[in-house]
C-alpha cells in the first residue's frame, strides 16, 4: 500500500459546518468574563438557546450531575498546569432531561505574555456507542472528525489502488510523530499488541470483502511499551455503479471506558461474592434458629412455671434444652468444616443406621412450642419396629426439621402436621410429613425447591427467607436419596423422604461422597508442664493432658496450687469460678483482660493460666508472647480457652506455646479430667 499527501480541500468554513453536522462541540471559556462560547452542536447538547454574548460558566455547572462537577473542575487545573490536552467524562443533563455521558476535552490558551485567558475544548455525547455503526454510515458527511481537539483521527483507504491517507490524530494516538505518508499494513501490524493482530487481519479482510459498516476496537503498543485500547469504525463509499471506491473510518482513545468497564465488572464480582455471603448467612440463620426456639422456648416454659413444675417436667426440659443445644453446636462445626481453608478434595463420609423412632421423639419437642403458638396440633404414626434409615444423623434431623417447621408455618389455625415412616420396595423407607394446611399452586410446588423462592400466595408475617426447601433437597442429594412433594391448594402439602433403609444393629454402613476443605492436621500437643514456686533453675514438671491423678506429687505444703483465667465475659467467668470451687484447695483468680492479667500472673504464680484468645486490650497470643518474656512467669502453662474453633486459630495456639487448645462451650469433662491431672484436688 503506497500513500498519497493529504487532501488540503476543506477550509475552516467547511470544517466548522461537519463539526456542527456530526454534534460535535467546540467551545471556549473565556476567564475575564466567566463566559462560554460554543458551536450550534454545544448548546443543543445542553438544551440551551443560543446567545452572542455566551452563557455564564455557573450557569453551565448546573448542566453537569453533581457528582461529577469535581471532576470538571479538577481536569480545568490540571489542564492549566500541564499545558496539555485534559480528557474528561462527565454527565450532563440533556433537554429532554435524560442524563448523557459527555467525553470532553479541553486545553488552557494563554496570552504573549504567558497568562491564562482562557480554555478551548471539544464534547461529544457517547452516550450511543452502540448506535455508533448507524451514525458512522453517514460518516462520508461527517469529516468535522478531522478535528484535532477532538482526538479522533479519521483515515481512508482508496481500495482501487490500496493507497490509504492518515490525519495527524491518528498517528498521535498511537504516541508517534506526524508523517506526510501513512504507514503500510505490515508497519501497522507492528504497531499493534500481539495478541490482536490476528484479529485485526481478520477485521481488515472482512472490510475487503464487505459492503457495511465495520467495527472494532483493538489495542496498540505506544514506543514507551505502554497498551492502550483503540476503537476503529469505517463505512463503505460506493461510485455511481454501487461499486465500493472508498472507506471512511476513524479510531479514537477508549483506555478509559475500557478501564472503567473493567471496575464495573469488578463491582458485579464484589456483590455476587456479597449476595454469596448474604445466601450463606440466611441459611445459617435459618438452621441455627430452630435449636435456638426450643432452647428459649423452654427456658422461658421453665421460667414461667418457677416451682410449681415437678421434678420430672424439669428434667425432660433440661434434657430438650441440652440435646438442641448439641444441635447448635454440631451446626457450627459443620459451618467451621465448610469454611476451612484449603484444597478441596472428595472424602467418603459414612451414612450410619438412623432408628427413625428416636429422630422423631427428638425432633418433635423441638417445634412444640411453635405449634402451640400457631395452634397447630402435631401426629405421629407409629413406626415399625427397628425401622432405620441409611443416613447421617445430624442432616437428617435437619431435614425433617425443615419439613415440620414448614407444615407449622404455613398451616391454618387450629390444622393439623402428620409424620410418619414406612418400608417401600427395593430396600427404602419413606417419611411423610404431611399437614393440612393452605397448599401450594402447582406453579409454587414446581419451584418450591428453588433457593429464595417463596410462594406468592403464602400468608403475610410468616417468617423465612425461602431457602429451607433448597436446604433439604441438597442435604438428601448428599445422603444419596430423593424428596418428593405434592400438595393441593386449600387442601395441604404432603412431603415425602426417601432414603435406603438400615435393618438391625449390624447393618452395613454404606458410604456418600461429599467434597470438603482438607486442612493439615494441628502439630502435636506438648504435655501440660505443671510450675510450682520453686527455685528457678528446678527443672519443670511434664505431665500429659490424659495422664491420671497419680502421675502427679502433691503440692508441698502451704503451697495451694493457683488457677488464673483471663477473660472478659463475667458469665464464663462465673462457670469455671464455680467448678473451681468445687475442688477444695484449689485458689482461683481472674483477670478481665490482657494488661491486668499479666501483672495478676507476676503477683500470684499461678500453677495454671486458662487464657481467652479475644481480648479487649490484646490478643491472647501477646498476651502469651508477654508471658514467655517475663523470668516470672516463663514456665507457667497456659491453656487456651476460646470461641475461635477455626484449626488454623488452634495450629497457631499450639505453635506459640500453648499446652492445650480448648474450645467454647467448655467442656466440662475435659476441665475436669486436666484438674485431676495437674493437681490432687477432686471436685466436691
Amino acid at each position: 500500500m503506497t500513500a498519497t499527501p493529504r487532501d488540503p480541500s476543506f477550509d475552516l468554513d467547511q470544517l466548522h459546518m461537519a463539526l456542527d453536522m456530526s454534534n460535535v462541540s467546540i467551545w471556549r471559556l473565556d476567564l475575564a468574563t466567566q463566559r462560554v462560547h460554543a458551536n450550534a452542536a454545544g448548546f443543543r447538547l445542553l438544551g440551551l438557546p443560543p446567545r452572542p454574548e455566551g452563557w455564564l460558566v455557573d450557569d453551565m455547572m448546573l448542566a453537569i450531575h453533581p457528582d461529577d462537577r469535581p471532576l470538571m473542575v479538577e481536569a480545568a487545573h490540571r489542564a492549566r498546569e500541564q499545558g496539555k490536552q485534559v480528557e474528561a467524562l462527565a454527565r450532563f443533563r440533556h433537554e429532554d432531561g435524560q442524563w448523557r455521558q459527555v467525553l470532553t476535552r479541553r486545553m488552557a490558551v494563554r496570552d504573549d505574555e504567558g497568562n491564562l485567558v482562557a480554555f478551548v475544548g471539544m464534547a461529544i455525547d457517547v452516550s450511543e456507542r452502540l448506535l455508533a455503526e448507524q451514525r458512522l454510515r453517514d460518516a462520508n458527511q461527517r469529516i468535522a472528525l478531522i478535528a484535532r481537539t477532538a482526538g479522533i483521527g479519521t483515515w481512508e483507504w482508496d481500495l482501487p489502488d490500496g493507497t490509504s491517507r492518515w490525519d495527524e490524530q491518528m498517528f498521535l494516538l498511537r504516541g508517534l510523530p506526524p508523517q506526510p505518508q501513512a504507514p503500510t499494513i505490515a508497519e501497522m501490524t507492528q504497531l499493534l499488541h500481539p495478541e490482536d493482530r490476528d484479529y485485526v487481519s481478520q477485521q481488515i479482510q472482512r472490510a475487503i470483502g464487505g459492503r457495511g459498516a465495520t467495527q472494532y476496537e483493538f489495542r496498540v503498543m505506544l514506543p514507551d511499551g505502554q497498551a492502550r485500547w483503540l476503537a476503529s469504525r469505517s463505512v463503505p463509499v460506493f461510485n455511481d455503479q454501487g461499486q465500493i471506491i472508498r472507506r471512511l473510518g476513524v479510531n479514537w482513545d477508549i483506555t478509559a471506558s475500557r478501564e472503567a468497564e473493567a471496575q464495573r465488572q469488578a463491582k458485579a464480582v464484589a456483590e455476587r461474592e456479597s449476595e454469596a455471603k448474604s445466601e450463606l448467612l440466611a441459611r445459617m440463620s435459618h438452621e441455627l434458629r430452630t435449636p435456638l426456639n426450643a432452647i428459649l422456648g423452654f427456658t422461658e416454659l421453665m421460667l414461667a412455671d418457677g416451682e410449681r413444675q415437678s421434678a420430672n417436667a424439669r428434667v425432660a426440659r433440661l434434657e430438650h434444652i441440652q440435646s438442641a443445644g448439641r444441635h447448635l453446636l454440631a451446626l457450627i462445626n459443620d459451618v467451621l468444616e465448610l469454611a476451612r481453608p484449603g484444597g478441596e478434595a472428595e472424602t467418603a463420609h459414612p451414612l450410619g443406621r438412623v432408628p427413625l423412632d428416636d429422630l422423631f421423639a427428638d425432633s418433635l419437642p423441638l417445634i412444640e412450642g411453635m405449634a402451640q403458638e400457631w395452634n397447630v396440633t402435631l401426629r405421629r404414626d407409629p413406626c415399625a419396629p427397628g425401622l432405620a434409615a441409611q443416613a447421617d444423623a445430624l442432616w437428617l434431623k435437619q431435614v425433617l426439621l425443615n419439613l415440620l417447621t414448614n407444615a407449622v408455618k404455613y398451616n391454618r389455625p387450629g390444622g393439623w402436621v402428620d409424620l410418619s415412616a414406612r418400608t417401600v420396595p427395593n430396600d427404602r423407607v419413606c417419611i411423610t410429613v404431611r399437614d393440612g394446611g393452605h397448599g401450594m399452586s402447582a406453579e409454587a410446588l414446581e419451584r418450591a425447591f428453588e433457593p429464595f423462592h417463596r410462594a406468592a400466595e403464602r400468608q403475610p408475617g410468616v417468617p423465612g427467607v425461602g431457602i429451607g426447601l433448597a436446604v433439604v433437597k441438597t442435604l438428601m442429594e448428599r445422603m444419596g436419596g430423593e424428596v418428593s412433594a405434592r400438595s393441593t391448594p386449600g387442601h395441604g402439602s404432603e412431603f415425602e423422604l426417601w432414603l435406603g433403609r438400615a435393618d438391625g444393629e449390624a447393618a452395613q454402613a454404606r458410604s456418600f461422597v461429599v467434597v470438603e476443605q482438607q486442612a493439615a492436621p494441628p502439630p502435636p500437643r506438648p504435655p501440660i508442664v505443671v510450675s510450682r514456686p520453686v527455685s528457678p533453675s528446678a527443672p519443670p514438671t511434664p505431665l500429659p493432658a490424659s495422664a491420671p491423678a497419680a502421675a502427679t506429687a502433691p503440692a508441698p505444703p502451704g503451697n495451694e496450687p493457683v488457677l488464673l483465667y483471663i477473660e472478659d465475659n463475667p458469665v464464663n467467668v462465673m462457670i469455671v469460678q464455680e467448678l473451681a470451687e468445687r475442688r477444695p484447695g484449689l485458689v482461683f483468680h481472674s483477670a478481665p483482660d490482657g494488661g491486668s492479667g499479666l501483672r495478676k500472673a507476676a503477683e500470684v504464680a499461678p500453677s495454671l493460666i486458662l487464657l481467652d484468645m479475644q481480648l479487649p486490650d490484646l490478643h491472647g497470643l501477646e498476651v502469651m508472647a508477654q508471658l514467655r518474656k517475663d523470668p516470672r512467669t516463663l514456665r507457667i502453662p497456659c491453656i487456651a480457652l476460646s470461641a475461635n474453633a477455626m484449626p488454623e486459630d488452634i495450629r497457631h495456639a499450639l505453635q506459640s506455646g500453648f499446652a492445650d487448645y480448648w474450645t467454647k462451650p467448655l467442656d466440662f469433662g475435659v476441665f475436669n479430667q486436666a484438674m485431676d491431672a495437674l493437681f490432687q484436688t477432686k471436685a466436691g
